[in-house]
């Protein structure tokens, strides 16, 4: 399969055979992950792989009880890294915003890039945000330094092709590539015609079959995020040395 169809035909994966990743897999991830796109060269990403299940069932439960990362194969954690600038040039904390944007901007990057890689190697996995939640105990857990922030996880396994469903509908390409100039093209009847398509793919799976639109997904996640733990996310970042100023 060539990387564009594996980018075409991805879907998140959440159920797992139990096997584990050969080594000749990982080693192919980890060359995705350092050959990532980066800002200014500065490369300022670190990864830590976590096969212990003690460890997975503590990061499943700080992330709101995701069962899938208790059960993966290996959870990958994606962290803003200073401290090679650190030793290199003597560059100090606190740290200015461009370093925790540009370094948000690489360990997206990279995650994706591994993710690909995965993918491309008959392997499944997903993104994971929710761990922000528990950010704090994590940052403990993984020992990670002044100067290091996690930003995202990866769930990584051998897919349990039972469970593969169909890809999830994407907005039209309209709604999305615009020439020259932003348009709004939002269109309230378009948005019926999406939800619709929505609703029915939720409601034609194999496994959580449900009832729900697109519209409807969002608001319950932007209300039940209405009480997130922001605060607790920057003060981990300013205690790891970043600002935002």
């Amino acid at each position: 399969m060539n990387a564009l169809d594996v980018i075409l035909n991805h879907q998140s994966v959440r159920n797992y055979t139990g096997e584990q990743l050969t080594d000749l897999q990982v080693a192919n991830i980890e060359k995705a992950v350092m050959q990532a796109s980066t800002s200014c060269y500065f490369q300022m990403v670190s990864v830590v792989k976590i096969k212990d299940k003690a460890v997975l069932e503590k990061i499943a439960k700080l992330s709101g009880n995701q069962e899938h990362i208790a059960k993966c194969a290996e959870f990958w954690m994606f962290c803003v890294d200073m401290t090679k600038l650190m030793h290199a040039i003597d560059l100090q904390p606190p740290f200015a915003f461009r370093y925790f944007y540009s370094g948000l901007n690489d360990t997206s990057i990279a995650c994706q890039n591994a993710l690909i890689a995965a993918e491309a190697q008959g392997l499944g996995g997903t993104i994971i945000g929710g761990f922000k939640s528990g950010i704090t105990e994590i940052t403990e857990m993984l020992k990670l330094p002044v100067g290091v922030a996690p930003c995202l996880g990866l769930v990584l396994g051998v897919v349990d092709k039972e469970y593969l469903e169909e890809q999830k509908p994407r907005f039209d390409r309209s709604w999305i590539f615009m020439d020259e100039t932003y348009e709004d093209r939002f269109s309230k009847e378009e948005l019926e015609v999406f939800d619709a398509k929505v609703n029915n793919y939720y409601l034609n799976r194999k496994y959580n079959n449900k009832g729900a639109t697109w519209s409807s997904a969002c608001k319950y996640m932007c209300e039940k995020g209405s009480s997130n733990n922001a605060d607790e996310i920057i003060a981990l970042f300013k205690k790891q040395g970043f600002t935002f100023e």
